[in-house]
């Protein structure tokens, strides 16, 4: 294996592992009620199961470009880092299909970008 491809290996496996703690870090302060919040964790599964639109009807938040704002919130805090841990992939399939394109691996080159594509869409929400 190359020099390149253990680094891209090495890197996939910290930044998984550190998007993983966050997650779980953030999920035990969001159930413990560390920080307040506006959805229950008992509650959050529900919301989960209907649309976007219903989502908001039912949170009464809009979805806007302050949504930052919320971030102090236990609930919206536990989906940054969700949103986080699913994003850690991204910069090493890039790279990966980048160095796929170049050595002309363009099926390798092509999964890279279409698996990339799927995880933008599901932290995007669509």
């Amino acid at each position: 294996m190359e020099d390149d491809d253990k680094l891209a290996i090495k890197w996939f496996r910290w930044m998984g592992f550190g998007g993983l703690v966050l997650s779980l870090l953030v999920f035990t302060i969001y159930v413990t009620g560390l920080i307040p919040s506006t959805v229950s964790p008992s509650d959050s599964a529900e919301l989960w199961s209907g649309s976007s639109k219903e989502y908001l009807a039912e949170t009464g938040l809009a979805f806007s470009p302050g949504w930052f704002r919320t971030i102090t919130n236990g609930y919206f805090l536990s989906m940054a880092a969700l949103a986080i841990l699913a994003s850690t992939a991204l910069p090493t399939l890039a790279a990966l299909g980048i160095r796929w394109f170049f050595r002309r691996d363009f099926l390798y080159g092509s999964m890279a970008v279409m698996i990339s594509a799927v995880l933008i869409f599901a932290i995007a929400g669509r």
